[in-house]
Parts: C-alpha cells; structure tokens; sequence
C-alpha cells in the first residue's frame, strides 16, 4: 500500500492480491504514514475495497495473475480550517465559529481578524478571546466546530444631568456614624454637632450636564449619545444664588441646611428642651430641635428635619426631611405585633432616619434606616436598613415586619427563641407590578375587542359585496388595525416594566454578619425563602430566580 500527496489530495495505491483488505487496514496505513487527521472520503473507500473484492475473484478464478493489477484511489483530502460569523442581531456582539482542520491548515489570529473585518467586523475585537478560539480549534478534533464571541461592541452612555454638590459635610446623612472621642471611644449616643449654616456661606455647587460616551457597534456604526440635560434650580426657602456666579447656591438666612431636589433649602429652627404637656404638640414648617425627650403621647412635625438629642416615646414624630434621634425610641409592648397592628408611638420621614436602638415602633422613611444597637418587635419601611455602623452592621433584628426597597445589613437577623420576621423586598417591585397588571387587562380588553372585529369581518365576508359592505369592511379592518397596533404598544410597556422588574430584583440583598437565626422569611417579589435552623455569617439573594440562603 503506498500513499502519495498532491493539491492536498491524498492518493493511495494498493496492488490486487489474494490478501484481503478491510476500511480498517486502510485507516491503520493512513494513520501509520501521517494522515492520520485527514479527511477519509468514504465513497472513493469503498469503490476500492469493492473493486478490489472483484479482482480478488478473478484471482482466485486464475482470470487475473496476481499482483498484475494496481488499483489507485483518491482516499482522503486535507481541508482547512473553516471559519464564518455570526452578527447578533443588535450588532453588538460577533461570534467566530471555526471548524477545525482535517489535516489542512488551522486559522491563525491574523487571519481570524482579518476574515472578520472582510465580513464587516471592524470594532470591539478581544485579543484574548481570538487566541483562545484559534488555540482550541488547532487542538480540536477534525470537523469539530468551536464557537467563541470574539468582538462586543461599546454601549452608549448617556449624558449625566446636571449634578448638584451639597459643600457642607453636615448637609449630607451622617449615616449613624457616632462621633470617636481622643481615646478611640465611641458615644453611640452622640452624633456630632446639628449642622447649621450662616447667611452668605456657600451651601451647594450645580455641575453642568455631561455629553455622554458614543456607542459603538462591532460593525463600525456609532451611537450617537445623549447628552445630559441642564437642570434648572429648584430653590426653596432661605436661599439665593450668588451675584457672579449662576451655579453657586448660597444661604440668605441663618438655619439648617437641608438637601430638596435640584437644590437646598435653610429652614428656620425652632428649639425646644423637652415636648411634653408643658410644650403641647410641636408643628413646625422649618427644622426642629429637641435637647431633651420627647414623652409620651406627644407630636413633633416638621416641615425640615427633626433632632431628638434624647429618648422618644411620643405618639409621632414626622419630618420633611430626615430624623435623627441619639437616644432611643420606646413604644408599648405588644403582645403580637405584625405589619397591621397598631403601635403607640410612629416615626415618618421623606429622608433618613437614625436612632439608637427603637422597640414596638412604626417607622416608615423615603431613605435608609440607620440604627446602631437594636431594632425589636417594629414595623418598618425604608429603602435599607442597617443595624450597626453603615461600614461595619453589628447591631440586631429582632422580630417585626419589614417592607423594603433593597435589603438589610446586620450583625445577627432574628434571635434564638425563634421570634418571627417577616421581609419583603417589594416597595419598588409592588408598583411595577401593578401597572403590568393593569396594562396586562388593557391589552386582554384590546384582544377581546379584536376577536369581536374579526368575527364582524367573518360575516360580512358571506354577504354579497356592495358599496356599503366595503365601507363597513373598510372601517373594521381600520380599528382591527388600530387597536392591534395599541395592544402590541402595551405589550411592549409591559416588557419594558419586566426588564425594571428584573433589574430591581437583581439588586436585592441581605447580609447577616454574625447568626441568622430560624423564623426569618423574606420575599423576592412572589418568591420566598424562610429560614428553619441557625446560620453563621449569609447573604439572602437571588440565583437563577429563586431566593437562596448562602454562606457569607
């Protein structure tokens, strides 16, 4: 058997004997003389073992003298690598797929790249990725296809809005930060000083809009971003702008400075030592401070924030703004408290609030809420919730109810004798929700009118043609249309809303630092997970769309 090579075609030639031969004598002899990682061409294969039983027959008949007769056959083909791509449809992404060698030539990086910019790729290449796919596919088994995303493209960043920077420390949440005295010790009751500004001094700087980042498909087309849109002022009371300079918000009253969207306000203060039945209810459209304690039964609103340097166990303490308390916040024990009881004392804030240690309380915040030691048998709503340090959460959960835009950061989250807590993290997702259900009615209401169209069109259908038929026919594929057109509108606001949805979900999170203890159950929009033993140190998040209790 003898084996040569030309234009990549591999010939074998192979004399008639008595001696059989099989496909697999012949692969054998192929990979014994290097063609191992050809491509056998099993029609050409066959032809010559039949041709060769034939002759064989005549051998054996004495018709031919053996070895009188050489059969030769092209056998096998060396083949190059094949390469193509595929486009995503959004043109943001370009996959290579390389199917690899049959005894041919491999493709190399350079050829990859410049096959892909032949093939209208020209931006976003990844080198690392390209040496990988061509490394792989050199290895691989021959006519085996390997596929790798070897070009992404550049999202287009959108302009930011004009921002606006408080230029005061004191004006930005304090974020349950206690003030560390010489001796590294901390006051956990202490918070530092209430800020406060004097008329003149500079309060918040307005940043111009940035232009954004062009995007860029991997075929070379760009996005044109958008920019950022210049924000107007929003200026409340107690401010000016300065004389020479339009984006510098200066205080035009001695007060306490507090952050309003697109810009600041100096609310007037109103101090008072104790709130009690000396003082009667304090309503106030400015700031307010309380040296002391606020007791029991007693109100103290407020139009800006609310400083309690003492105890609270009023009936309600609500702000405009944010509410720090540097005491703690006590209200009557229940004997069962959940998200529907009724607790004697509530704080409510459009901001933050921030308190010591709060037990049997409602306390409902736009913001976060801070806590530092211990939050018991409460009710609450806020964006997050933190017991302990915002860098460090050590403080303790115990029991309650919460209603939460993002999650909790705490050292220990229930307590061993198993007191319930219940936690959902549906305050963004509840509303989206909503309107998908609303929108989901709207679009069965459009349906259900397009099926009663369509069975109007049916009819008229079996009714001789006339002039007035084909007005009416006319009219109703008219609002079949329209309406076809609206119900895949909302559909697509429906998608839209979904994609929110899952983003907010991908943003959930709770982490316990220390104990997670048994009874504590926390909802994921409609999916929910409860913890039924002990755990050290977890995180509860989301993976693939269930909610899962994992080692920290």
């Amino acid at each position: 058997m003898q084996f040569t090579e030309h234009n990549n075609t591999i010939k074998i030639t192979v004399p008639v004997s008595s001696t059989a031969i099989s496909a697999v004598d012949i692969q054998q002899q192929l990979v014994a003389h290097g063609f191992e990682r050809c491509l056998v061409l099993q029609d050409q294969l066959t032809n010559l073992l039949v041709e060769y039983q034939q002759i064989q027959q005549k051998i054996k008949e004495n018709l031919v003298a053996e070895n009188a007769k050489e059969l030769s056959y092209r056998i096998a083909e060396k083949r190059d690598a094949e390469l193509t791509f595929d486009i995503s449809e959004d043109k943001m992404t370009a996959t290579a797929i390389i199917t690899a060698a049959w005894g041919g030539a491999p493709v190399s990086a350079n050829d990859l790249v410049k096959s892909a910019q032949a093939n209208g790729i020209v931006f976003g290449f990844s080198k690392e990725q390209i040496i990988k796919l061509v490394s792989y596919a050199a290895k691989a088994e021959p006519g085996s296809k390997m596929k790798l995303l070897i070009a992404r493209g550049r999202l287009m960043k959108p302009g930011v809005n004009s921002r606006f920077e408080p230029l005061l420390a004191e004006m930005e949440s304090r974020r349950n930060r206690p003030v560390v005295t010489t001796d590294e010790k901390a006051d956990l009751r202490d918070f530092g000083a209430i800020p406060a500004i004097k008329a003149g001094e500079a309060i918040m700087r307005r940043h111009p809009p940035t232009a954004g980042v062009v995007g860029m498909l991997v075929n070379g087309d760009m996005i044109p971003a958008t920019p950022g849109l210049h924000i107007e002022w929003q200026l409340g009371e107690g401010v000016e702008l300065a004389p020479d300079n339009p984006d510098l918000l200066l205080a035009a009253r001695d007060g306490l400075p507090r952050i309003i969207e697109a810009g600041a306000t100096v609310d007037e203060v109103f101090t008072v030592k104790n709130v009690d039945l000396a003082t009667g209810h304090i309503i106030f459209r400015g700031s307010v401070v309380v040296t002391g304690n606020v007791d029991e039964g007693m109100k103290v609103i407020a139009g800006g924030n609310v400083f309690v340097k003492g105890m609270v166990e009023g009936q309600l303490i609500e702000a405009g703004g944010d509410i720090t308390i540097s005491g703690s916040v006590i209200g009557h024990q229940l004997a069962q408290a959940d998200q529907q009881s009724e607790y004697s004392t509530e704080l409510k804030a459009l901001g933050d609030i921030q308190c010591n240690l709060a037990q049997y309380s409602r306390i409902n915040c736009g913001g976060n809420l801070y806590v530092s030691k211990q939050l018991m048998h409460c009710a609450v709503e806020a964006a997050i919730v933190y017991a302990g340090p915002e860098d460090n959460p050590n403080g303790k959960l115990v029991g309650g109810f919460f209603y939460l835009d993002k999650g909790i950061y705490c050292g220990n989250l229930g307590a061993p004798s198993s007191s319930a807590v219940l936690v959902k993290l549906n305050r963004q997702l509840d509303p989206i929700v909503e309107k998908q259900e609303v929108l989901r009615a709207s679009v069965a209401a459009e349906r259900a009118e397009m099926e009663e169209l369509r069975q109007q069109l049916e009819k008229l259908k079996k009714i001789e043609g006339n002039a007035q038929m084909e007005m009416r026919r006319y009219e109703l594929v008219a609002n079949f249309d329209e309406r076809k057109e609206l119900a895949i509108s909302l559909i697509n606001d429906i998608k839209i809303l979904e994609a929110q949805r899952q983003e907010k979900l991908a943003e959930l999170l709770i982490v316990v630092r220390q104990q997670l203890f048994s009874a504590v159950e926390v909802h994921f929009g409609k999916e929910q997970v409860k913890s039924r033993r002990e755990y050290g140190p977890s995180k509860i998040i989301l993976v693939d769309g269930k909610p899962c209790i994992e080692p920290l």
